[in-house]
């Protein structure tokens, strides 16, 4: 089937848009908004090309800010790089982090959102989530925000920075629905150690092509799924495209995706990229601009080191995060603009990855004793010292 936005058409990510056909030939839509996506399936049988589809259908929804990172390294998904803010492609740490970075990010983004939504007149947001309205206006900054991970298990498996990217996605995919703010997810590789129950528990669209196991099947399409006859197991070599899709409509459905080979994925890219520069919101990775998540120019650690107050051995998180700011606004400006105990929250998890942990700090404020979560200077220290081409 060809999808049927190949030539011409846009989306708006509030309606469904067309995914495929169902076996009686009947047209079968997804959605985007308020639910996020994971897709699982043995190597070959046309995971990526079904990952396409969102991808490519956020791009044409000229609100939407899309960051895209192909854990394999092939390339796949390159047509993004016309639209995207952020990019990587590639299975080294560096790639890997680029990933961990952005989600990071995502976090932080979405307590931004929850600020804004919730100081909102009531006639504006009556639900309490994003709307069109909410999303089409540019000041507000609550346009869609999708993030797709293609081989995730790659960033969920990596020794440093597994734990903390499978907590940060659980936090993500729960929190962000609401919010306008999506993760697509797709691994080849549905296990406990690749994907992450708290992740896989929590996301409303499931789509599985061939497995060869009951519990690959289940980890994708959901606890019992295979119990209750939801067996992607039965699909078969030929079968490629074909997938179990659960959570689009009120039955699981079995659906053959709409193909798009790579140069009609490039034409509908340059579409999406067209539609962002009539609007004056091409930005990040697709205008040439580098950022943080596709290459680090800077040392977290070192920095912090820059910045810390001269004879203190224990500082605020919230006080560090202010002088980092200071020192590089581009990096480290969204950290100062969250609250106080979310500012101790980023820098906490950020320097867990180099075996850093925040602990209490007290200080005496107008006669009162006040603990706040804080680094020891002697810890960053110990870090800087002893990490692999340290200084």
């Amino acid at each position: 089937m060809t999808w049927p936005l190949v030539k011409s058409g846009t989306v708006d990510l509030f309606r469904p848009f067309p995914i495929g056909i169902d076996p009686r030939g009947q047209a079968v839509t997804g959605e985007l908004m308020f639910t996020n996506w994971l897709i699982g399936s043995i190597p070959g049988m046309g995971k990526t090309f079904l990952l396409m589809l969102p991808v490519l259908a956020a791009g044409l929804d000229e609100r939407a800010e899309v960051q895209v990172f192909e854990l394999k390294g092939t390339g796949d998904l390159a047509f993004a790089e016309q639209y995207a803010t952020r990019y990587a492609s590639g299975f080294d740490d560096e790639e890997i982090e680029a990933a961990l970075i952005a989600l990071r990010d995502l976090r932080a983004e979405c307590k931004r959102r929850v600020r804004i939504i919730k100081n909102l007149p009531r006639d504006l947001c009556p639900e309490n989530k994003v709307t069109p309205e909410l999303a089409s206006r540019k000041d507000l900054g609550l346009h869609p925000l999708v993030v797709a991970i293609d081989e995730c298990q790659e960033l969920f498996s990596h020794p440093e920075y597994g734990k903390e990217a499978a907590e940060l996605a659980e936090k993500i995919v729960k929190l962000g629905r609401a919010l306008g703010v999506i993760l697509l997810l797709a691994t080849q590789r549905p296990d406990k150690d690749s994907l992450p129950t708290g992740v896989s528990a929590n996301v409303g669209t499931r789509a599985c092509l061939r497995v060869m196991g009951q519990v690959e099947n289940d980890m994708i399409l959901g606890t019992s799924a295979y119990k209750n006859g939801v067996r992607a197991t039965m699909f078969t070599k030929r079968d490629r495209g074909v997938f179990y899709l659960v959570g689009a409509a009120d039955e699981p459905l079995i659906v053959k995706g709409a193909f798009v080979d790579g140069p009609k994925g490039e034409a509908i890219a340059a579409r999406a990229r067209a539609l962002r520069i009539a609007r004056g919101t091409l930005a990040g990775h697709a205008a040439g601009e580098t950022t943080e998540a596709a290459k680090p120019a800077h040392d977290l650690l070192d920095d912090l080191a820059a910045v810390w107050p001269a004879g203190e051995a224990n500082v605020w998180n919230a006080e560090l995060v202010d002088r980092l700011a200071v020192l590089r606004p581009e990096v480290y400006g969204p950290w100062a603009a969250l609250a106080d105990e979310d500012k101790t929250e980023q820098l906490t998890g950020a320097v867990k990855p180099y075996g850093l942990a925040s602990k209490g700090v007290f200080r005496r404020i107008e006669g009162k004793a006040v603990n706040r979560r804080g680094l020891a200077r002697a810890d960053l220290d110990t870090a800087r010292g002893g990490r692999s081409g340290g200084r």
